[in-house]
């Protein structure tokens, strides 16, 4: 077995072990509080977040971890791990189902493995690199339509105000030229609706390497592309990602917001 099976293989038992802790947790009661504007965490954040430091430095006490609550470990690790412990957590904070946890690998500044788990709908969304993509298992690709007008198209709410109004307009470019809009209220769980097809095209403002390295690597290697508004190179430290389901359609849409945003 290679290190990025070995890596994958220990990213998914945890994944589904910190996944049914989040499950656990969502059907009882805990606490929340805010820690910033329009930004909330849970208890339940927390201690999927420590269950899954704990096992990732139990298997690699060599890899360092980047986690959304923990923050950054300091050193030149020759692996880094990007850890959101809970994906969506407004919508958890109401017991709204759509959630996830976020695991992926980086080396040499490449998201090599990836894995999302979905532990309320029993979706595991998983990849590395140069193995395709799968869903519990089985394999997935992304969306065939090019055609803008054909797209189904994902955004979220960004909490800056500013940033806000900017999605807002974007929202109308593609209710004008789109099929039709969704909102998931968690970037990497439509990010991967991007890689089984059941999405076209998913567009955040904000986002943070933890929300969507994995998700990143699980679109490209469904067979979709990771593109950015400015056309540089994707990468899970550059912001305003656009996950296109294929290259003519993130071209499509590129059009229409130089022309119209």
């Amino acid at each position: 077995m290679s290190a990025h099976e070995t890596w994958l293989t220990t990213a998914l038992a945890v994944a589904g072990e910190a996944g049914e802790l989040l499950r656990t947790y969502w059907q009882g009661t805990y606490a929340v509080r805010w820690k910033g504007y329009r930004d909330l965490v849970t208890e339940a954040d927390v201690a999927a977040e420590q269950l899954v430091l704990a096992r990732l430095r139990h298997a690699f006490p060599d890899h360092a971890i980047t986690s959304e609550e923990a923050g950054a470990e300091e050193g030149d690790a020759p692996v880094r791990w990007l850890v959101d412990p809970l994906d969506g957590t407004t919508n958890f904070s109401r017991h709204h189902p759509n959630f996830c946890l976020s695991i992926a690998a980086v080396e040499a500044g490449e998201v090599v493995v990836g894995v999302i788990c979905d532990p309320l709908h029993g979706h595991t969304f998983a990849a590395r690199q140069g193995g395709g993509a799968t869903l519990n298992g089985q394999p997935i690709h992304s969306s065939a339509v090019t055609d803008p007008a054909e797209a189904l198209v994902g955004v979220d709410w960004p909490r800056d105000d500013t940033l806000r109004q900017r999605m807002w307009q974007l929202a109308g470019i593609f209710l004008r030229h789109g099929r039709t809009l969704r909102a998931a209220g968690t970037a990497a769980l439509a990010s991967v609706y991007v890689a089984a097809g059941w999405l076209d095209l998913y567009v955040g403002l904000t986002l943070k390497p933890w929300d969507h390295a994995a998700a990143g690597l699980i679109v490209r290697e469904a067979g979709g592309c990771c593109a950015t508004f400015s056309g540089t190179p994707w990468t899970p430290w550059v912001a305003d990602p656009v996950l296109g389901a294929t290259p003519a359609l993130v071209t499509a849409w590129r059009a229409l917001w130089s022309q119209e945003a």
